[in-house]
């Protein structure tokens, strides 16, 4: 995949966003029409996670790990900003407008602290970004969410909700280690045959195709608590509004003082605002009792799509602006 070619990402990438919004359609359809059946979908939240997982890191290669520290401050930057700076915002940003929602505010914090694990690299495409460098970076993501998520619950929504950090450590083991491991074992077997899961072309088609059917599934399942309870979206506006605003003045403020390249500045821009993780509903969907919690994790996509359009079409006239060269120096 080169970096900063617009046809290195297929038209089933390209139309992920739109399908998932379509899937929360259907299943906001379903629950308003057929509310028996839907909420008899429940089950394929969880065994449609584990499932999305697995595809996900099947996907994954651990040399990303080693890659991704070739390229040194646009690394770390993104690291700073997704594993340190965002937590605290989301704490803040959940203290001034959700103090009153308790389990809005634990969704909006487990929506924040998880980057995206796909749409970024979308985008990043879209844009004219390097997706190589947002590939290398995909391995630290992924490794970071499991390892940081237990810590960021139990020290950002700790007090604000009874949270039982065995619960959240089991539900860490079960979607997200075991499907990785599954997935590693995949890899080996697969490699020891002279085969590369990766290149697998259905691969794409499969995560999709199930990741629709999970936020079908969800939305129909928990439709009537969203129709109980429509203000959980306007609530999840001005917080959500106030995120990217801020993740993109910060992107393109760090990318100016580290004087990087616009294809690394639309990366970073991407990695930091993008939050749309499969990690996150994992945890969301097994480790709370409020189907608020997931309600509101689910609701952020809705939100951030539009969002991550806006800051495209800005992206393009920042590079217009040349603020950024279009390359490293040879």
């Amino acid at each position: 995949m080169s970096t900063g070619t617009r046809g290195s990402l297929g038209l089933l990438d390209r139309l992920q966003p739109v399908i998932l919004i379509a899937a929360i359609g259907l299943g906001l359809g379903l629950a308003a029409t057929t509310p028996g059946f839907a909420a008899g979908l429940r089950w394929l939240v969880p065994a449609g996670v584990f499932v999305v997982i697995y595809l996900v890191m099947l996907g994954v290669r651990e040399r990303g790990l080693l890659d991704a520290f070739t390229r040194l401050r646009p690394t770390a930057i993104a690291l700073t900003l997704n594993f340190v700076v965002t937590p605290v915002l989301a704490k803040l940003l959940g203290f001034v407008f959700l103090r009153d929602q308790p389990d809005v505010w634990v969704g909006l914090i487990l929506y924040l602290v998880t980057p995206c694990i796909g749409w970024y690299l979308v985008f990043t495409d879209l844009a004219e970004g390097d997706v190589e460098l947002g590939l290398s970076l995909l391995f630290w993501n992924i490794l970071l969410q499991i390892s940081l998520l237990p810590l960021y619950m139990w020290a950002l929504a700790g007090r604000i909700v009874t949270i039982d950090i065995g619960t959240i450590a089991e539900s860490v083991l079960v979607f997200l280690v075991l499907p990785y491991a599954a997935a590693f074992a995949t890899r080996r077997a697969l490699a020891a045959r002279g085969a590369d899961a990766g290149a697998w072309t259905g691969l794409g088609l499969a995560k999709t195709v199930v990741l629709m059917v999970v936020i079908a599934a969800m939305f129909a399942s928990q439709g009537a608590v969203l129709f109980d309870n429509p203000g959980v979206v306007w609530r999840m506006i001005a917080p959500g509004a106030v995120f990217f605003a801020l993740a993109f003045a910060l992107a393109l403020l760090c990318g100016r003082l580290a004087r990087l390249t616009y294809p690394e500045v639309a990366l970073l821009t991407f990695t930091t605002t993008a939050r749309n993780s499969e990690v996150s509903l994992a945890l969301a969907v097994t480790a709370f009792a409020s189907p608020l919690v997931a309600l509101t994790v689910v609701i952020g996509p809705a939100i951030e799509l539009p969002v991550l359009i806006l800051i495209l079409r800005a992206l393009r006239w920042v590079r217009a602006q040349r603020w950024y060269a279009d390359r490293r120096p040879a």
